[in-house]
């Protein structure tokens, strides 16, 4: 499996950023006993978090990546159009741990608020969603970085929403996650939110 690429588009940051996200959340994995099956959404046509984890079963879904099956990681790729279709093709209380890292944003509204309630039906009783994605106030100094090709400028351009930690905290709820069993931060100079869900 090549690893030219991390997202659509070219940024000279992108493997850098990726990187970054992907050691924020295998250090919230690490506070969880129970990590056998993971669902990374929006996986990326290289799934780059994924084969850097640790997981009986790995499993990832995105519009881009090809679908395949890596025996010798524990790696399940599903090729699948979020947008297109809401449904997601996983059983119910299957996924110890889903992680949705730089996805939020490219998801209206509608899309997003049901795309987080299936997460929430998929996880274990337990299981833990963890979301990165950019602040609000990050979306000048992103598209200043996509004019430089310091990130991917068709990433950017397709960016629908900024949240703040309050909206996301508000999606959570809304989702069916309990206030109490919610834990949010910041990253990367305050740039981008953090949030980790526990079903």
């Amino acid at each position: 499996m090549s690893s030219e690429k991390v997202t659509r588009g070219f940024g000279l940051l992108e493997k850098f950023l990726s990187i970054q996200r992907m050691k924020r959340a295998q250090k919230i994995i690490k506070k969880f006993k129970k990590s056998e099956y993971i669902l990374d959404i929006g996986c990326g046509s290289y799934p780059l978090f994924l084969i850097n984890s640790d997981f009986d079963v790995k499993c990832g879904i995105d519009q881009e990546v090809k679908e395949m099956e890596i025996k010798s990681l524990h790696l399940h790729l599903k090729q699948h159009d979020i947008c297109a279709n809401l449904d997601l093709p996983f059983k119910d209380n299957y996924f110890d741990v889903i992680t949705m890292l730089a996805f939020i944003e490219h998801l209206d509204s509608v899309q997003l608020l049901k795309v987080l309630k299936e997460s929430y039906s998929m996880l274990n009783e337990g299981g833990i969603l963890i979301i990165t994605t950019p602040a609000m106030w990050s979306d000048i100094p992103l598209k200043i970085m996509a004019k430089l090709h310091l990130v991917s400028p068709d990433e950017i351009e397709e960016h629908k929403k900024a949240f703040n930690l309050i909206e996301l905290n508000n999606l959570l709820l809304k989702a069916n996650f309990k206030q109490e069993n919610i834990q949010m931060g910041y990253f990367e100079f305050f740039l981008n939110l953090w949030a980790c869900a526990k079903k």
